[in-house]
Order: C-alpha cells, then structure tokens, then sequence
C-alpha cells in the first residue's frame, strides 16, 4: 500500500534585515538645478526563520473495504477497516505545540455532512460510513472546525494514530443489487496545522 507525505511548515518569526553593500552618495545643491531634489531607494529583504517549524505527515494512498456482503435480515452489520496516519518528522516544534489532523469527506462543507462512497454508475446509489476514534466513538460527535473533524495531534516525529472506517451494511438491506451492486469510491481530504496544544 502506497501511501502520502504531507509536508508542512509554519515560520514562528520572521526577520527583517536592511542589505547593505555598499554606501552611495548623492550631493544635493541649491546652485544647481539639476541638483535639487533627488531619490533614495529604501530595500529591505524578509528572511524565514532558521528555526521555523518542519514537519511530515504520512497518510494512506487507499483504504479499500473489500467486498461487502448484503444482510440477510434488517439490523446493525458493520464492516471495518483500519486506517492509519503517522508523524514522521516533527522538527522545531514550540513548546506546548503539535500538528493537528483533521479530516472531513471530500464533499462535507458542515458537521452534518457524512462519509460518503459514492456508486461508480449510479451516483443516486450512496453508502455512508463513519471514522471511529480508539474510544470506538464516531470523530464526527467531537468539534467541527474549518476543514473537517480532528483525527489526532501529534506532539513528536513516531508517533502514529490508528482509527477504524466502519460501514454499515444495513445500508444494503432489501436493496435491490442489480442497481446497488458495483464498485464504490470516495474521498477523503486531509489537513494539517501547527497548533497549541493546551487550546485543545
């Protein structure tokens, strides 16, 4: 399985340095009128900070859930897969600082949108799943920020976050699967930021 890196950097401070080659002077006289006025260019550069902020996030190419079956009888039948999101480099990082994941469905705009897969040929055909935290509770009951649920804060490079997508095939009951049946794909849009740990 193939999988992402996520790279991120966020600058702490910024320094301003006035460069300085050389001294060019240009003498203003009142006699002459072709020395009068004249023009001082004023440069600055804006240079990062050395010691900004560096980090790698890894997140999986693809989770596939396999082949689902459809159940027999009406009632909660759930098909899990693990999925998987690591730090692996963290450099720089201020005290009481982390790297928060979060996540959302690729076509969530609000809290209330779901995870979706989508029918390949039958966009009407539409399977919802949740991503359960290692408490076994859905993300999506925690807070909703800009650009989607937290999957976890990284404080240190190793570290790694294991959450389970789970679907339920009660989804599928009594559905007719000459339509239902098929391939189904959806997407999943990850974001990272530097943040303080103690405002979470």
């Amino acid at each position: 399985m193939k999988n992402k890196l996520v790279a991120g950097f966020m600058a702490a401070t910024m320094m301003v340095s006035v460069m300085s080659t050389g001294v060019f002077a240009k003498e203003l006289n009142p006699d002459s009128e072709t020395n009068k006025a004249g023009d001082t260019q004023v440069t600055a550069t804006v240079e990062e900070n050395e010691n900004k902020a560096a980090y790698v996030i890894e997140i999986p190419d693809k989770v596939d859930f396999g082949k689902i079956q459809q159940p027999e009888t009406e009632g909660n039948a759930y098909s899990t897969k693990d999925i998987t999101v690591s730090c692996i480099q963290a450099d720089n990082l201020a005290a009481g600082s982390g790297i928060a994941v979060l996540v959302k469905d690729a076509t969530a705009t609000q809290s209330t949108d779901p995870f979706c897969l989508t029918h390949n040929t039958h966009s009407d055909c539409v399977l919802n799943y949740e991503i359960m935290n290692n408490n076994d509770e859905s993300i999506q009951n925690g807070t909703w920020y800009a650009n989607g649920f937290l999957f976890n804060l990284f404080t240190g490079a190793g570290q790694e976050a294991t959450d389970k997508l789970r679907l339920n095939r009660n989804q599928l009951y009594n559905k007719d699967l000459s339509v239902w049946g098929g391939q189904y794909t959806g997407t999943l849009n990850f974001y990272t930021k530097i943040v303080d740990v103690h405002a979470n």
